[in-house]
């Protein structure tokens, strides 16, 4: 694996790709081998010698944002399990993403938090709680204040109908206080005139 080559592809962004996917699959030394190599991951022996192959087969990377991913995380490389995708649809492919079956259709559980708009650990702890993925996904989560405590619900004074956090109002909280909290404060202002 090392060498000078003499195919004139060296330069290419798609030589790159070949050339580590090479060593995470054949060099123990590799820092990724343990998850490659390691656990049986292979590349075809079509692409293995020659990176010629593995352009003509791949085409071009679409763009600089796209990688390398097997479809398939427990097969090897080849041209029926790897496909060119961004970095968000290989980080969901991963073999540590949590992977939840809702609506007939399994995704990571990234994917579902994007589509119904809630937070990834909001769900995740939904689920470790046991609730089921309807649930964890579709119940509106509440909502938090800076400090991360749980914001109080306003709810409809009961006297006159304003947006209240307490039992009431802070004007009917105000005119329910009893009369004798004002004459005190009344003797006061008395007692300075």
């Amino acid at each position: 694996m090392s060498g000078k080559p003499i195919h004139g592809l060296s330069g290419l962004p798609e030589y790159r790709c070949w050339q580590t996917m090479r060593l995470r699959c054949m060099e123990p030394t590799n820092p990724a081998y343990e998850n490659y190599g390691g656990r049986g991951i292979a590349v075809c022996e079509r692409w293995l010698q020659s990176p010629a192959n593995f352009i003509a087969d791949m085409g071009p990377k679409p763009s600089p944002a796209h990688e390398l991913d097997r479809e398939d995380n427990d097969k090897g490389y080849s041209p029926e399990n790897c496909r060119w995708v961004t970095r968000k649809v290989n980080d969901r492919n991963r073999r540590s993403n949590r992977m939840v079956e809702y609506l007939g259709e399994t995704h990571a559980l990234a994917h579902w938090c994007e589509r119904f708009g809630i937070r990834r650990d909001t769900a995740k702890k939904r689920l470790d709680a046991g609730w089921t993925p309807e649930e964890s996904f579709t119940i509106p989560a509440r909502a938090k204040a800076a400090n991360g405590q749980a914001k109080p619900v306003k709810h409809p004074c009961p006297n006159c109908g304003a947006l209240a956090m307490g039992a009431l109002c802070r004007p009917c909280e105000n005119r329910a206080r009893p009369a004798r909290a004002n004459i005190g404060y009344e003797r006061e202002i008395a007692r300075v005139v």
